[in-house]
């Protein structure tokens, strides 16, 4: 090969290399960012538990509660929900951008893979966004549906036909009940992203 096309072979791989890889610190204030954002919707998650019309997840007596209401599940899964929120979105976020930012400062990693940090970043917390949303959805309409007189057995059904209609009427098939197949697909999604994050972590180079 002559030299010259030589030359401008590896200058062409050379570019190729870089735009396929972002800086790590600019990773981690994208992690560092989605946890203010999180946190932010932390804030706003946190309406529908004290919500004095609804008094799920909350002791009775509490926020305006009728005292002889009985709290019972599914109202509490917006408790849970908000809890995993933060534990998973907000502090996972900020663990995220705080170990991308370590790894760039104190171990010299400084270069990412741009497609792994795309995806690391997107399916995580579209991941956590929906188990997140969709658990906080269940014991919003099943908690206000026994909040007002309904019973618990039949607020599963209420639930199933409100938030995500079944594909399926056989009532022996998993699609017949969408919510918990969904909240299994988010949560898995949310574990993936996780799995992206670790490879990509693995893969920060110095370059």
């Amino acid at each position: 090969m002559p030299l010259g096309v030589e030359a401008a072979t590896k200058k062409l791989y050379t570019v190729v290399a870089n735009q396929m890889k972002m800086r790590t610190e600019d990773l981690a204030n994208e992690f560092l960012k989605l946890s203010v954002v999180n946190g932010f919707l932390a804030f706003v998650f946190t309406v529908p538990i004290l919500d004095p019309a609804l008094c799920i997840a909350t002791p009775p007596g509490l926020f305006g509660c009728i005292s002889t209401m009985d709290i019972n599940w599914p109202g509490t899964w917006v408790l849970v929900a908000w809890i995993v929120w933060v534990l998973v979105a907000v502090l996972g976020a900020l663990f995220f951008g705080v170990s991308y930012y370590f790894m760039a400062k104190f171990w010299n990693k400084t270069k990412a893979n741009n497609l792994l940090s795309t995806l690391h970043l997107v399916i995580f917390e579209v991941g956590v966004f929906g188990a997140c949303g969709l658990m906080a959805a269940i014991g919003y309409v099943g908690g206000s549906y026994i909040a007002h007189g309904g019973n618990a057995i039949v607020s599963s059904a209420v639930i199933a036909a409100n938030i995500i209609p079944p594909l399926s009427t056989d009532p022996t098939n998993v699609l017949s009940d969408m919510p918990p197949v969904m909240e299994a697909a988010f949560i898995g999604l949310t574990l993936l992203g996780v799995l992206v994050g670790l490879i990509n972590w693995y893969k920060l180079s110095s370059d």
